[in-house]
């Protein structure tokens, strides 16, 4: 004989179904959230202006000279002007840092690809400037201005200024980590900027590698 499998009730269906609209409100809620905090960051970044420093005219540097400056600092340079991340070896840490005010990404990798990334906007070092240096007891870290002209498309370029602070190791002089202050303008730390941007870094580094051939 054929057994009938009995209905599953209508409270117990109602209730899948709840569970699954409160699974959707959740994620949809935490997207929102994410969208809402980054953007929250990226507006401060850009609107923060008391720290602005206007681009040097009269002896601004655009260019570094091998023998003048800091391995470290070199680099970053080479970074920023639309090379990437050089090929030399331990120009810095596996586990490198670099964050600003979008995104933060975490090991060698991720900060590669974001400077791969950033070469489409045609990157330009407008001027430069070292304006602090200072040791610690195994790094020396560089706070450095950065005048910096991008495009977005064929028409539309842009000047951002930025304070960069890079650690370097003192054993080898590898980048331990890059922070990029809009403006000069404080990342913000309270909770949840810190995340935010750290979901940023990571959808941001699956999105290039595949968008950006």
């Amino acid at each position: 004989a054929t057994t009938v499998q009995p209905l599953s009730s209508p409270k117990k269906c109602f209730g899948h179904v709840t569970i699954i609209r409160a699974l959707r409100l959740i994620v949809a809620g935490a997207a929102g959230a994410q969208v809402a905090f980054a953007t929250i960051g990226i507006a401060r970044g850009f609107a923060k202006s008391e720290n602005k420093r206007e681009k040097p005219q009269s002896i601004a540097r655009t260019t570094v000279n091998e023998k003048e400056f800091h391995p470290a600092v070199r680099t970053v340079l080479e970074m920023y002007g639309g090379k990437g991340v050089p090929i030399r070896q331990s120009c810095m840490r596996k586990d490198v840092v670099f964050e600003d005010p979008a995104a933060k990404v975490v090991g060698e990798p991720e900060v590669r690809e974001a400077f791969r990334a950033l070469c489409v906007m045609k990157p330009k070092t407008l001027a430069f400037e070292i304006v602090e240096e200072r040791e610690t007891s195994d790094s020396t870290i560089f706070e450095i201005d950065l005048w910096q002209r991008y495009n977005l498309g064929s028409y539309l370029p842009f000047e951002v200024y930025s304070r960069l602070s890079v650690e370097a190791s003192r054993s080898d002089s590898a980048i331990c980590r890059i922070e990029e202050r809009w403006q000069n303008g404080s990342l913000l730390h309270v909770p949840p900027f810190g995340v935010v941007r750290r979901i940023n870094g990571i959808a941001s580094y699956n999105l290039t590698s595949i968008i950006i051939a």
